[in-house]
């Protein structure tokens, strides 16, 4: 499955784009409509609307991919260590990843989020931190599997290690389902990142999809509300909508290749 390549094109494209724009900057425009102007209207303090999705656009996108890549890359840490260790310490993991599964994740992000409003980089790493334990018994599984099969065996037996056999051996086997635990913890954690921004608990200097949406809401009983409310909640359907399409289609483009 190969997702990283069209996701990180994306990524880099926006990024490459973001020192092109012009500043977002207020106006005395204030909610005006979509015209030619201001092709999806303004906001409250007369910002344009379009240019704020673009401004918004490279900051989703980083925190989903990167929060997402922290989760799925320490999850597999953990999940080779306790493959690999001996039963008290595979123990001691699995007890831990239970005793995290416990307390619900988003109750964890809105505590956390409530006191630091997170920027970018807090944020990638609140959501990558609190998110990785929901993947260790798969990837685990999944090792083990591999660890079973007798190529391993035998490079055991030839005298290589178990870091060789997982690097080598277990990782190219199962970059398939890693590569799909990878897109649906992009998703996961997208909305969640979404979620804390729609009610204000990140930094409010860091323009996202979620905060846009936020801004709507004192807006629900006016006109306004269509042109702050739809465009990026659009612009994250339409982002979730092509994660589903790359999930669907990669597979398949593997096996013709």
């Amino acid at each position: 499955m190969r997702v990283g390549p069209p996701l990180l094109g994306l990524l880099a494209v926006s990024l490459a784009a973001r020192p092109l724009l012009p500043a977002w900057r207020s106006s005395r425009e204030v909610l005006a409509p979509p015209g030619t102007a201001h092709p999806l209207g303004t906001n409250a303090i007369g910002q344009d609307i379009a240019l704020g999705l673009l401004h918004a656009t490279p900051n989703t996108l980083l925190v989903g991919l990167a929060a997402a890549a922290l989760a799925t890359g320490v999850a597999l840490a953990a999940a080779g260590l306790a493959a690999t260790a001996p039963p008290t310490l595979r123990a001691a993991i699995l007890r831990l990843v239970d005793a995290l599964q416990v307390l619900p994740a988003m109750l964890v992000l809105l505590f956390v989020a409530a006191f630091a409003q997170p920027g970018l980089a807090g944020l990638i790493l609140l959501l990558g931190l609190t998110s990785w334990h929901e993947d260790v018994r798969l990837a685990l599984a999944l090792i083990r599997r591999e660890a079973g099969r007798e190529n391993v065996h035998f490079a055991r037996s030839m005298g290589a290690s178990w870091s060789h056999c997982l690097r080598r051996h277990v990782l190219p086997a199962i970059r398939p389902a890693l590569a799909a635990l990878y897109v649906q913890n992009i998703r996961q954690v997208t909305l969640r990142g979404a979620g804390l921004a729609f009610l204000g608990l990140t930094d409010p200097r860091l323009p996202s999809w979620g905060s846009m949406m936020q801004e709507a809401m004192d807006h629900l009983y006016t006109p306004a509300w269509s042109w702050l409310l739809l465009p990026p909640a659009l612009a994250l359907t339409l982002f979730l909508l092509v994660l589903l399409a790359l999930a669907e289609t990669a597979p398949d483009k593997d096996a013709a290749a």
